[in-house]
């Protein structure tokens, strides 16, 4: 692999997310080019990605200049770079989040049968999980958001970006379409890119109300209709 491309492997088997920036060596330097790609990050979260310049991410980063053009002479590459380490937090994130919510999930799972009373409860509940999760993402995660508003944003002009994006999505929906195999509906992809983008239209309302979003947005509302929808208990 040449020095300048840097894998991580993907378990589906697809082509692997790679790195574009010159790749460390030691710990040291690899420490340095993750102080470089985070600085970089919080400035695409404060400026827009149009904000991501060599001598500003130094500045940022409080490293010299030689150090952000050693590891990314290619200002495309260090834009690239910054949002792949976002991917990788925020999958690992997710992650975690089915992980630490898998009893709960199971034990809906376990008294759920096809009674319609026994649908609406498990319907209610799915609501209280997402909805806590909506939450904990507009509470403690708005950085993270506005992150991923802007390598949407920025995926729409650059090729590369596109295919992270792509790739991002894949992995985002893959625990949902295992919900929904599990759960019988008839299209589990559907029913997962669905619930993903409500998911994502909740977070995007939150920001734009700021601190009053628990007023001005109907999260449980939203979420609700659309897991009943989604059961098939609603027209």
């Amino acid at each position: 692999m040449p020095e300048d491309k840097k894998s991580l492997n993907r378990p589906d088997g697809r082509q692997p997310i790679k790195y574009r920036g010159r790749k460390a060596r030691r710990s040291g330097s690899e420490q340095r080019r993750r102080t470089i790609l985070e600085a970089a990050l919080r400035v695409a979260i404060r400026e827009g990605v149009r904000g991501i310049r060599h001598r500003a991410v130094a500045r940022e980063a409080n490293v010299p200049l030689s150090a952000t053009t050693y590891y990314f002479k290619d200002i495309n590459d260090l834009i690239i770079d910054t949002f792949t380490l976002f991917v990788e937090q925020t999958i690992s994130e997710v992650n975690r989040f089915w992980v630490e919510s898998g009893e709960q999930i199971e034990q809906l799972y376990s008294q759920l049968d096809d009674a319609l009373d026994s649908r609406r409860i498990f319907a209610a509940n799915m609501t209280d999980l997402a909805q806590a999760f909506v939450a904990l993402q507009v509470n403690s995660q708005r950085e993270r958001l506005l992150a991923e508003q802007a390598l949407h944003q920025e995926a729409l002009r650059s090729a590369s970006l596109r295919d992270l994006v792509l790739g991002y999505r894949h992995d985002l929906l893959a625990e949902l379409v295992g919900f929904y195999q599990r759960l019988g509906t008839s299209d589990p992809e559907l029913d997962a890119s669905l619930t993903n983008a409500v998911l994502i239209d909740c977070e995007y309302q939150c920001l734009l109300h700021g601190d009053d979003w628990e007023q001005q947005v109907p999260v449980r509302a939203i979420l609700h209709r659309h897991f009943l929808q989604t059961l098939g208990l609603v027209d």
